[in-house]
């Protein structure tokens, strides 16, 4: 894991699934992202979750995906223990198993944020085949482990047609997430602005203080990585559009497209032209 404000993880793999129960002391010190993508499905107790800019509340029977790159963390629950599985792939490994079907399913991942609710019978077979996959990984069997990969994938995909459910906030978390939880939403809706933490403070009628010292504790990450973060991901969205690095810069708001560049390597590894042409070279 390498530190950049906050976490970033890599999977030493294309396909992972874990299911594991935790105790009181299981919590997520620091938001965090990957670059992979992620089933989460609550098994037994609750969970308090932040993911795609919003604070939502777990249960079992929900399944949450998060997509790459998305900052997500954690909280308690009401229950103290619980357990939980996930399943982490990357879009290669999804886009090698459904090939012309890969867009539809990613749109699961990519799409408004919902939360699937299985009812017994889908948990058990989700579970069912979540542990076929992690048999299939420890005996090395690829083929087999895509195969079922494939069903769980089609089955979720079959189920959120008819079991998609609102976000659902909840009361017990502490208020002033409600409020971050608005700030994300306006910080996600005006990316493609100068965002400075003293203008957004203001249209929140808070201070500059307040808002930074909560922030970092709701979110886990100070306000400009945030911010930082959320330019980035539309700066790779706006560069994969044959947009130049320089209308890229301009467009999201950077006064010096050499303050663009600097920032984009922080949190990618290399430059943003360096990035298109490694983008167009694997396509």
């Amino acid at each position: 894991m390498r530190q950049t404000g906050y976490s970033r993880q890599t999977g030493p793999r294309e396909l992972d699934v874990q299911c594991n129960g935790y105790g009181p002391s299981f919590h997520m010190e620091h938001t965090h992202f990957h670059d992979y993508f992620e089933m989460y499905l609550q098994i037994e107790g609750d969970r308090h979750l932040l993911s795609n800019g919003k604070f939502v509340h777990v249960e079992p029977g929900d399944v949450v995906w998060i997509k790459s790159f998305d900052p997500h963390q954690s909280f308690a629950g009401r229950d103290s223990a619980g357990i939980r599985a996930v399943l982490y792939f990357s879009e290669d490994y999804l886009r090698d198993v459904f090939r012309e079907r890969a867009d539809g399913l990613l749109a699961l991942f990519t799409g408004p944020f919902q939360i699937l609710r299985l009812d017994v019978a889908q948990q058990r077979k989700a579970l069912e085949l979540l542990y076929e996959m992690e048999q299939a990984e420890k005996a090395a069997q690829d083929l087999y482990g895509r195969f079922v990969f494939g069903q769980l994938l089609l089955l979720l995909e079959a189920w959120s047609k008819t079991s998609l459910s609102p976000v659902r906030e909840d009361a017990s978390i502490d208020p002033k997430y409600d409020r971050i939880s608005g700030v994300l939403t306006y910080l996600k809706s005006h990316r493609c602005e100068k965002l400075r933490l003293e203008d957004v403070a203001k249209a929140f009628f808070i201070s500059p203080c307040y808002l930074s010292r909560t922030f970092r504790q709701c979110v886990g990450i100070p306000f400009v990585s945030y911010v930082n973060h959320l330019k980035i991901e539309r700066a790779k969205e706006l560069l994969c559009r044959e947009k130049s690095v320089t209308e890229v810069s301009m467009e999201l708001g950077y006064d010096t497209l050499t303050h663009f560049e600097r920032v984009f390597k922080q949190m990618n590894g290399i430059s943003p032209s360096a990035w298109k042409k490694q983008r167009s070279s694997s396509q």
